[in-house]
C-alpha cells in the first residue's frame, strides 16, 4: 500500500502542472514559435520582421535555442507536446531538489511538493521560463554533491551553457554559485571560534579556485552562440531597466494587485523555519543565504514565486521530518491507528484527485483556434477571427501590448507596433525604452498623430471595461476593494482621440476589443 500511495503522489505531481498548463496560453508563444520556425529553415532571424516600429533592426533573442526546441516539439507533437515538456520540467525540478537535500524521495516529500506546486499555479504556463526551476535545481544539486566529490563541478559549465541556449534566466545559475562561493570564502576568513555558527564544511583553496575557474569557463562557453557577446549584454541590460518592472504584471512586486497569497503564506512559513533552523545550527549559512535570496526575488517579482516554491519544499519537509522524530509520530501512528484503513482511504482520495485532474486536462488540437483557452486567458479570439476574414493582409497594426505575441502568430502577414520581445531592453531613444514610449502614445494627446505619421492602418486595443483578470478572490477584495478597476474602466487618451477623429472609424467592437481603421489608408 505504501508503494501505491507513493506512485499515486508521484503521478499527481505531474498531473497538477499538466492540468494547469494545458488550460493556459502565453501570448509570447506566438513569436517564440515564429522564431523557431524560421530558425529551423536554416535562415537565422537576426532582424526584426514582426513589427513596424523596429522593422529591419537587429535584436537579440536570449531564448533562441529554446524557441527552436519549442518549434520542433510543436510541429511534431502539437501544443500538448509543449504542455508535457514544461510540466515535466516542473515535476523534475521538485524531485531533484528533494533528492539534493535528502537521501530519498518519500511520500511525505511528494505531498509537500504537491502543496508547493498548488501555491504557484498562477505561474504555470507552456513557456521556456518553466525550465528555470529545473536548471536552478540542477545547479544546486551539483554544488551540494561537489562538496564530497569535486568531479560534479565539471558538469556545471555545460549545464550553464545548455541553460543559456534555452532561456535567459541562466544568470541565476551564476548567482547561486556565488552564494556558495561567498560562504566558502567566509568560512576561510572568519575566526575559528565563530565557525561553528556557519555549520559549513571547510572547502580547500583548490576547491574554491575550481569554482572560480568553472564560472570563467561557463562565461566563455555562453559566448558561443549566434549573437556572441551580445547575449551577455542583453541579459545584463535587464538589470538596468526598471520601467518594465513596474508595468509588466509578472515583474511587479508580489504585494501588488493581484496578490497571489498562497505562495506568500507558504514562503513566509518556510522563512521562519529556515531562520529558526539556522539559529539551532540545523541549517548552514549557504542554505540560509540561498533561501533569503530566493525569498527576496519572489517578493520583488511575481514570476519568481516558482523559485521560492521550489526551495520551500525541502525546508517544509525537513521541518516535518524533524518534528516527527521529536514526537515519535511514526510509532504513535503504528500503535494507535489501523494503518490499513487509513491507507485505504488515502489511496481512494488520491485516485479521486488524479481523476479530477485528468478530467480537467485540456487537449487542444490547435491552440490558436481554441476559443475556450483564448477566452480564459484574455486573448481576443473573436476579434482576430473577424480581422482575418474582413481585412486585407500586410497591415500595420498599433496593438494592445499584451496581445502582440498573440497577433504575431494569428495574423503573421501583418506587422504590429510592439510585442513582448522588447519589453525590457528595446529603446525608443536615448532617454526612453520603447515600452515607456508605448504608454506615452496611449496617454498623451499627440499619440494618435504619431500613429498616423507611422502609417498605421489599424488600431487594435483592449476595450475599456474589459478586465483581463479573473474576479478577485476574498483576500484581494479585502485588500483592494474596487480600486483595481481604475486602470480598466476609463478610456485612455488614445481611445478618446480615436472616437473623436474624422480620420478613423471604428470597424469592430465586442466585449473585449475595439478595432479602428485609418480612413486615409483604407482601400477605395
Amino acid at each position: 500500500m505504501k508503494k501505491t500511495i507513493f506512485y499515486l503522489l508521484l503521478i499527481l505531481n505531474l498531473l497538477l502542472p499538466l492540468t494547469i498548463i494545458s488550460n493556459t496560453l502565453d501570448g509570447d508563444l506566438g513569436w517564440h514559435l515564429r522564431f523557431g520556425q524560421k530558425l529551423h529553415t536554416g535562415n537565422f532571424p537576426y532582424l526584426d520582421t514582426y513589427t513596424y516600429s523596429k522593422h529591419g533592426n537587429p535584436w537579440t533573442n536570449h531564448e533562441w535555442g529554446g524557441d527552436w526546441l519549442f518549434w520542433l516539439i510543436y510541429s511534431n507533437l502539437g501544443y500538448f507536446g509543449l504542455v508535457i515538456i514544461t510540466s515535466l520540467a516542473i515535476t523534475l525540478a521538485f524531485l531533484i531538489i528533494g533528492q539534493t537535500f535528502f537521501h530519498k524521495i518519500t511520500s511525505i516529500f511528494l505531498t509537500i511538493s504537491l502543496v508547493c506546486q498548488w501555491t504557484i499555479t498562477h505561474i504555470l504556463v507552456a513557456r521556456l521560463a518553466m525550465f528555470t526551476a529545473l536548471f536552478a535545481a540542477l545547479i544546486i544539486y551539483l554544488l551540494e554533491r561537489s562538496k564530497n566529490n569535486d568531479k560534479f563541478l565539471y558538469i556545471i559549465a555545460p549545464v550553464l551553457y545548455l541553460w543559456s541556449v534555452l532561456h535567459g534566466s541562466w544568470i541565476l545559475g551564476f548567482i547561486i554559485i556565488n552564494i556558495y562561493l561567498v560562504t566558502a570564502v567566509t568560512n576561510k576568513v572568519i575566526p575559528i571560534k565563530y565557525q561553528f555558527w556557519l555549520k559549513e564544511k571547510s572547502w580547500t583553496n583548490n576547491f574554491i579556485y575550481k569554482i572560480i575557474f568553472i564560472q570563467l569557463l561557463a562565461s566563455g562557453l555562453i559566448i558561443i552562440n549566434p549573437y556572441g557577446i551580445k547575449i551577455w549584454q542583453e541579459i545584463i541590460g535587464y538589470f538596468g531597466q526598471n520601467y518594465y518592472k513596474a508595468h509588466i504584471t509578472e515583474w511587479v512586486p508580489s504585494y501588488t494587485f493581484p496578490i497571489f497569497w498562497k505562495i506568500l503564506i507558504l514562503q513566509t512559513i518556510a522563512l521562519v523555519f529556515v531562520i529558526y533552523g539556522f539559529s539551532k545550527k540545523q541549517i548552514n549559512l549557504t542554505h540560509l543565504l540561498l533561501f533569503i535570496a530566493f525569498y527576496y526575488v519572489a517578493i520583488t517579482y511575481k514570476r519568481q514565486g516558482l523559485l521560492i516554491g521550489l526551495l520551500s519544499a525541502p525546508v517544509l519537509y525537513g521541518t516535518i521530518d524533524n518534528a516527527s522524530k521529536i514526537f515519535n509520530a511514526k510509532n504513535r501512528f503504528q500503535n494507535n491507528l489501523n494503518k490499513k484503513i487509513i491507507y485505504f482511504f488515502l489511496i481512494i482520495t488520491l485516485i479521486i484527485l488524479s481523476l479530477n485532474y485528468l478530467l480537467k486536462i485540456h487537449y487542444s488540437p490547435d491552440i490558436w483556434a481554441d476559443k475556450i483557452v483564448a477566452k480564459n486567458n484574455s486573448f481576443p479570439y473573436e476579434a482576430v477571427t473577424w480581422l482575418k476574414t474582413n481585412t486585407k493582409s500586410n497591415l500595420k497594426i498599433f496593438n494592445e501590448f499584451s496581445w502582440g505575441g498573440y497577433l504575431n502568430w494569428t495574423v503573421p502577414y501583418d506587422l504590429v507596433y510592439f510585442d513582448g520581445r522588447g519589453a525590457a531592453t528595446w529603446r525608443y531613444d536615448n532617454r526612453r525604452t520603447l515600452l515607456e514610449h508605448y504608454f506615452e502614445i496611449l496617454d498623451k494627446s499627440e499619440g494618435l498623430k504619431e500613429i498616423e505619421n507611422d502609417g498605421a492602418d489599424l488600431v487594435f486595443l483592449r476595450r475599456a471595461n474589459f478586465i483581463p483578470l479573473a474576479k478577485p478572490d476574498v483576500v484581494n477584495n479585502w485588500f483592494f476593494g474596487d480600486s483595481y478597476l481604475k486602470n480598466y474602466i476609463e478610456k485612455n487618451q488614445l481611445e478618446k482621440n480615436l472616437d473623436e477623429s474624422k480620420n478613423w472609424q471604428k470597424i469592430y467592437t465586442d466585449k473585449q476589443a475595439n478595432i479602428w481603421q485609418n480612413l486615409n489608408r483604407a482601400p477605395k
